[in-house]
């Protein structure tokens, strides 16, 4: 079989400064990467770029939104159409922003609306406009199991009938499970899936011209290092995903405790990460290191212990029932004096208690009050109940 010809997409970002978006998506990765754009890219760049193009059209995506702030930044993207136009190239543009999709017939061959909530609302009031132009539609995955993911077919559908047009399921690049396509197909070409290999192997203009793998981060293959490695253990928001995903469908950063600084090499070597010591003194142990990658994905916060005893101090000093549990070479390790199914209740439930009074905080940073204070915020902010 060949081997098809990479997208080439122009990542925009028409802000010189933050992030021109409307959204606040969850999925999105784009806000605080190195490699967002700030303002367009240089004719030049955009010239070359657009000359290695040997697909039959541009797409111009996010980043942030190509139709943000629309009258305020349309000089620019008109620039860039005639950019792709002049070499006989069509013009693709992905976008939430709606009402603005009409203002563009004649100018942009084909639209992909990015469908949320909101969105879906308000296509109703625009799609009058939209008569002959070419218009799909397309959703991220939830970043779930095949078997949760198939649960929910009868809602894409649903969003299919009513739509009239081309649904494209796109798999979130920050899911750390592996789809079974076989098993999520509509048996008919008008919902179709997009794999997340397609976008890594894509070729894209943010600040440089490269590889979808070389700027964003394949949390899957990411996250099989992290499971599978003896000297660390996640714990956190992910340790709660692989226990029910479905509960808990979202992270954000990665914790990490881990016994050797080998750690943080390979993260530094495989997956282009810089880390930044924030241990309150030179002298403090255990070191709590923030790592950020080159690639647009999650944060790391690593916990740096002399052994494999201390990672077990430290995750048996977390204030509630759910967070004392971890994740390591490929098993989870619950705290004994609250039991497996205790915890596991808690985190399945949202349910959560604090734990006695008695806790060796020894490895716990100097802040520790301000910092479960931001826990227990957070925990209500997710929709769990505490109980005091």
């Amino acid at each position: 079989m060949r081997k098809p010809k990479p997208n080439f997409t122009i990542i925009v970002n028409w802000k010189t400064k933050g992030f021109g978006c409307s959204k606040n998506c969850c999925y999105c990765n784009w806000r605080d990467s190195p490699l967002l754009p700030h303002g367009p890219q240089s004719r030049e760049a955009l010239n070359k770029f657009v000359a290695q193009c040997d697909k039959s059209f541009i797409t111009i995506s996010g980043g942030a939104d190509p139709l943000f702030r629309f009258e305020e930044n349309l000089t620019h993207l008109l620039s860039m159409i005639r950019i792709i136009k002049n070499q006989d190239l069509k013009v693709r543009i992905i976008t939430r922003e709606v009402q603005h999709i009409a203002k563009l017939r004649g100018i942009v061959d084909h639209f992909s609306i990015s469908l949320d909530a909101d969105v879906l609302d308000a296509i109703q009031h625009y799609r009058h406009e939209w008569d002959g132009m070419d218009i799909e539609y397309s959703l991220v995955l939830p970043p779930l199991p095949t078997a949760d993911i198939a649960t929910l077919k009868p809602q894409y559908l649903a969003i299919y009938r009513r739509l009239g047009q081309r649904l494209v399921l796109r798999e979130n690049l920050n899911s750390i499970f592996p789809l079974d396509l076989a098993q999520l197909t509509f048996g008919h070409s008008g919902i179709v899936f997009v794999r997340k290999a397609l976008c890594l192997s894509s070729r894209y203009l943010s600040t440089v011209d490269c590889t979808g793998y070389e700027m964003m981060q394949d949390t899957e293959q990411l996250a099989t290092y992290l499971m599978n490695e003896p000297s660390l253990h996640l714990f956190g928001g992910i340790t709660k995903h692989l226990i029910n995903p479905k509960q808990h469908p979202e992270f954000s950063d990665i914790d990490v405790v881990a016994s050797s600084a080998h750690v943080m090499r390979q993260l530094e070597n495989e997956f282009s990460f810089t880390f930044r010591d924030v241990s309150s003194s030179s002298t403090s142990y255990p070191r709590y290191l923030l790592g950020k990658s080159t690639r647009a994905g999650k944060t790391i916060q690593l916990i740096l212990v002399n052994s494999s005893a201390d990672i077990q101090r430290f995750i048996r000093a977390a204030q509630y029932d759910a967070d004392r549990v971890s994740f390591s070479a490929g098993r989870f390790h619950f705290d004994s004096t609250i039991g497996e199914p205790a915890i596991r209740h808690a985190i399945n439930s949202k349910q959560v208690r604090p734990v006695g009074n008695d806790r060796d905080l020894s490895l716990c940073s100097i802040n520790r009050p301000a910092v479960e204070q931001r826990h227990k915020i957070k925990l209500l902010r997710k929709g769990f109940t505490i109980h005091e």
